[in-house]
């Protein structure tokens, strides 16, 4: 059995849950007003990047509360698809409240820091900032391989502007790999950017089975 969540995690955790999926509805609502909505995209891509930044901490190290407030709080003030400034947005909040949940107030900059830095541009991020680096690399990685597939699937009814057909699918699904491939080598740490082209790679078969599936191989391939 695993610890306990610290006070401060849970809180966060619970947090996002109740602001993702109040905004969730807008896009998949459930059968009736109030109940939970069928997707809740941001929650799922925080979760994924929470597994991410764990399995990354165990290969390069850093300060698990740092890390793991810092992908809590990083998406707080975009809770689906859009937020203006969410990241400056959540280094405010991270600095004014997230003391008063318990958390250690000596490593609040440093979360800070983490959420200010987690949507800059690649290599911008510098070699003492271990736990920025990592969370900016989590958060790209969360965004890949078969989760990313199920994302692309789901989120489709909240852009209804987009006609959906099978070879549509497939044909923007192999466009989006060749537009992130230079991503792989902006990733902070190695095991960064092993995980990402394995993923990549998962991204690629599904793709392209689905481009033969549908009778469009010989211009999708």
């Amino acid at each position: 059995m695993g610890k306990t969540a610290p006070e401060w995690l849970s809180s966060l955790r619970k947090d996002m849950e109740l602001i993702t999926e109040d905004a969730a509805r807008e896009h998949w609502p459930g059968p009736g007003v109030d109940d939970t909505p069928y997707y809740n995209y941001r929650l799922e891509h925080v979760r994924q990047v929470e597994r991410d930044a764990l399995r990354l901490l165990d290969e390069v190290g850093g300060d698990r509360d740092v890390v793991l407030a810092s992908v809590w709080i990083h998406d707080r003030f975009q809770p689906q698809f859009s937020g203006p400034d969410h990241a400056a947005l959540g280094a405010q909040w991270a600095r004014q409240h997230l003391g008063s949940t318990g958390f250690p107030q000596h490593k609040v900059e440093q979360v800070s820091f983490a959420v200010t830095m987690h949507s800059n541009e690649p290599h911008t991020i510098p070699p003492t900032a271990n736990e920025a680096r990592l969370l900016w690399d989590a958060d790209g990685l969360g965004k890949m391989g078969a989760a990313s597939v199920v994302v692309f699937l789901c989120s489709m009814t909240a852009f209804p502007q987009n006609v959906v057909t099978h070879s549509t699918l497939a044909e923007r699904g192999l466009q989006s790999l060749d537009d992130a491939r230079p991503m792989i080598d902006s990733f902070y740490f190695q095991p960064s950017r092993v995980w990402a082209e394995e993923r990549q790679r998962t991204e690629q078969q599904f793709y392209e089975a689905l481009a033969r599936e549908v009778g469009h191989g010989s211009h999708l391939l």
